[in-house]
């Protein structure tokens, strides 16, 4: 398996706010009502959260506000997978295929893409994201918040198109330790 390099700081920031949160809730997922809200408001703009439908299916839930801008359009009520070429979804499907079959069907499950998404200028953009898992206190469901990042700047009055190409991608089991990859650099 290929080493992970995350890219953005904002990545490990979010990572452990999640991770903090779930050892201080004393659970190995944490509810929604685990994560601090004043935490959470710096990655608000930039999240998604949403649910895996019983097809696999990833239904958007919440499109942050930052993502609502650059995409001009807000994707809340859509499937993620209607965003995508047909041969991304099919890839992004095989990589769920690949995990659950190592990990058991419908384990809760941790995962960092890094991708592009092309701008409606023709630039294309490098993005990177991080999904991780949250229990909905109103039906105990197990749901996912994802923090999606360009990790470029859009020209003025540019827009992105709202399908995405995922390069690479880590799957991974959040209820065990924290990825070294995914943790803060070390200061020794």
């Amino acid at each position: 398996m290929s080493s992970v390099v995350v890219k953005s700081e904002a990545m490990i920031a979010f990572a452990s706010l999640w991770y903090t949160a779930r050892a201080d809730a004393g659970r190995s997922i944490p509810s929604k009502s685990d994560l601090p809200l004043r935490g959470l408001a710096t990655f608000m703009p930039n999240l998604l959260l949403h649910r895996m439908d019983e097809d696999g299916r990833a239904f958007c839930l919440l499109f942050g506000t930052a993502l609502t801008d650059a995409f001009g359009q807000n994707l809340t009520g859509t499937y993620l997978e209607e965003s995508m070429a047909t041969v991304d979804a099919e890839a992004r499907r095989r990589t769920f295929e690949a995990f659950f079959r190592e990990h058991g069907e419908g384990v809760p499950f941790g995962r960092w893409v890094s991708g592009t998404l092309n701008s409606r200028t023709g630039d294309v953009i490098e993005f990177e994201s991080l999904a991780l898992p949250y229990i909905e206190p109103s039906d105990g469901s197990t749901r996912l918040m994802v923090h999606v990042l360009p990790l470029a700047k859009l020209s003025y009055g540019d827009r992105l198109i709202p399908q995405f190409t995922e390069k690479a991608v880590r799957m991974f089991l959040p209820e065990g330790p924290r990825p070294d990859w995914l943790s803060p650099p070390s200061s020794t």
